[in-house]
């Protein structure tokens, strides 16, 4: 066992954050449970835990029907604020500790006519409110995180080439909220953020998918996989990994908003779907989507699932297809990563059970057999949560980190 010097900032920093994580990735714990994973002395663990709860990093409980206690993070200490931007609608919630959803507020978007002052004003007026109904002050904000459709040079917090966002190339997002509140702020990629809403909430959070390798596949208008590597994202060389909307389907020739022909996106999208779901109304060869279309409702992917639980042949026909394509890009993906789990959510989700089957079908009958021998595809169970707690959870994950820990345990001290 391993004594520490207590007096040491460097080691109160990393080994208050070690051990804060420990607890909070697989807490709640006893005290030997801690002793065991750092290999410390029961002292030393004794010593960092007190100064964590003195702080109120940490708090106790003792579960149902025992006497000892358990340590786990305390998560009204303080709270952090997730932001999920889409094509067409703003989410903010404000989290705890957890990245459990307190409460939360949002409303339509137009990314095409309204410039990101204007919209990030609103983040501001969002957060506020929620500030204001839960009573908080704001030296209890830990952290904003902030999920937006597009690529994001992560380390400062900045979009790139946005094809759905004009006018925010490079605009500086983190460094405009921050001037607002005094805290941390982190952006990333929408996908990126719903993959650690999964890591750590979702279909992905039973530990033997968590600290493993997994794909969280968003399909709705955009196609886009957010890519977990031993549980951590993997954002590529300039952040644009997992854009797999613009993979190319062979034969194809959809033009795509991008320029080429043959884009997922373009042909499995959800603009792509309510664009044929709207061709066979019109053509007669669908009559559940024609009677829809008299009645005036949305052909959308709510619409063709309602369509094919009917037996409707088009919309059937349509579903599958649509699952049939992303699956053929997935096969790809699977021969070349590997991974054990493939998560899938976003819009194209409301098909139902028949395109996540055929997702399923095309990725193993196109995958080799040891890449799919264990490979479990399912869908999210996180709904329309995922992305506001996944970008709570990139604010944790910073804010928590080893070399954070102890700098927050000196500034909660002060």
């Amino acid at each position: 066992m391993t004594e520490l010097d207590l007096d040491d900032p460097v080691n109160v920093s990393t080994t208050a954050g070690r051990i804060f994580k420990i607890i909070r990735d697989h807490g709640p714990l006893y005290g030997k449970d801690i002793v065991r994973r750092t290999g410390l002395a029961k002292s030393t663990v004794s010593a960092y835990v007190d100064r964590l709860m003195s702080v109120g990093l940490l708090r106790e409980e003792i579960p149902d029907g025992m006497k000892r206690r358990k340590l786990k993070v305390a998560e009204s200490a303080g709270y952090v604020v997730g932001v999920a931007l889409g094509q067409s609608h703003l989410s903010v919630a404000l989290c705890d500790l957890e990245a459990e959803i307190i409460d939360s507020v949002g409303g339509p978007v137009d990314l095409v006519r309204e410039s990101p002052e204007k919209v990030l004003n609103r983040v501001i007026s969002y957060a506020r409110e929620l500030e204001q109904r839960a009573g908080l002050g704001p030296s209890a904000l830990f952290g904003i995180g902030f999920g937006l459709p597009s690529p994001v040079d992560y380390s400062h917090g900045v979009p790139v080439n946005p094809p759905v966002m004009p006018g925010w190339d490079r605009f500086p997002v983190a460094s405009f909220l921050s001037q607002e509140f005094t805290c941390p702020v982190f952006v990333d990629n929408d996908v990126n953020v719903m993959a650690l809403a999964e890591r750590d909430k979702g279909a992905a959070s039973d530990l033997a998918y968590r600290k493993g390798s997994f794909l969280l596949v968003k399909a709705g208008t955009g196609i886009g996989a957010g890519i977990v590597i031993n549980g951590e994202i993997y954002r590529g060389a300039k952040g644009a990994a997992g854009d797999i909307g613009h993979i190319g389907i062979d034969g194809d020739g959809t033009l795509c908003r991008c320029g080429n022909t043959g884009c997922l996106e373009a042909v499995a999208g959800g603009r792509a779907l309510a664009a044929r779901a709207q061709a066979a109304a019109r053509g007669d060869r669908s009559p559940y989507l024609a009677e829809a279309l008299v009645r005036g409702e949305a052909l959308d992917a709510e619409a063709l699932a309602r369509g094919a639980a009917c037996g409707d042949e088009e919309c059937l026909r349509l579903v599958a297809s649509a699952g049939a394509y992303l699956g053929t890009v997935l096969a790809k993906l699977v021969n070349f990563f590997n991974p054990s789990l493939i998560v899938i959510s976003g819009g194209l989700t409301n098909l139902g059970e028949r395109f996540i089957a055929s997702v399923r079908e095309s990725i193993y009958s196109r995958s080799t057999p040891l890449a799919t021998a264990d490979l479990i595809v399912k869908k999210s169970t996180l709904a329309g949560r995922g992305a506001t707690m996944g970008a709570a959870i990139l604010v944790l994950d910073e804010v928590f980190s080893h070399r954070n820990v102890g700098m927050l345990m000196r500034k909660i001290s002060d």
